[in-house]
């Protein structure tokens, strides 16, 4: 479901971020429509909430990345555009700074952008995800054992419905995409008898994807 995460590890912080496999795109594959992209060399912006408004702003924080020197500085052009034209969109900011590090931010509703220390949740899945975080988030985490939280909340996130995501991490190299997790809904073919009553289903192939039946059972 529509979701985004970021998690704060040791030198590095990892941001990842998803949509319904149900009722529109499958998954974000053409990069210039993730949902968790970057601003620049050291920065990640990841989205969630209703389409047009997450697709605005990231649109308003790209078009401002000249502005943008830190994820404190994205985080307030976010929460502008957040209250100026993407009002249901939520954001998550991660950035890598010599002197400070890794630092994140959370941007939603017209509230002041949120410092994050350890983790945060937003979209369909917060409320599933919160707890997972709260119990396997520890300080210090390598990418490996953060990608592995974060792999945690996707699972749950699942229980929802199918769900496609990006992980991306930023450290002192830089932002970068880490890898996707792909889940693509699988076809079903009904089968119904004479008098149109189901009688089971199969998992079709080749030219039955495209085909319904009706009539009669497959022999």
């Amino acid at each position: 479901m529509d979701s985004v995460f970021g998690v704060v590890g040791g030198g590095f912080a990892v941001v990842a971020a998803g949509t319904s496999a149900a009722g529109r795109s499958v998954v974000f594959i053409n990069p210039d429509n993730d949902r968790v992209t970057s601003l620049g060399s050291k920065l990640l912006l990841g989205v969630s909430g209703v389409p047009g408004d997450c697709l605005r702003l990231r649109d308003e924080v790209r078009a401002s990345t000249s502005k943008i020197h830190s994820a404190a500085a994205a985080a307030d052009v976010a929460r502008g555009a957040v209250i100026g034209c993407a009002q249901s969109a939520n954001a998550v900011i991660a950035g890598y700074d010599k002197a400070e590090g890794p630092t994140m931010y959370a941007v939603g509703g017209t509230a002041p952008p949120e410092r994050v220390e350890q983790y945060r949740t937003a979209g369909c899945g917060a409320g599933l995800c919160t707890a997972v975080m709260e119990n396997h988030y520890r300080p210090g985490m390598t990418v490996k054992e953060a990608v592995a939280l974060v792999d945690r909340c996707i699972k749950e996130v699942r229980r929802l419905g199918l769900a496609s995501f990006v992980i991306m991490v930023v450290d002192k190299d830089g932002a970068r995409e880490y890898t996707r997790r792909i889940l693509r809904p699988k076809a079903v073919i009904e089968i119904k008898s004479s008098q149109g009553t189901p009688i089971g289903t199969m998992q079709p192939s080749g030219y039955e994807l495209f085909v319904r039946f009706k009539g009669f059972p497959l022999k």
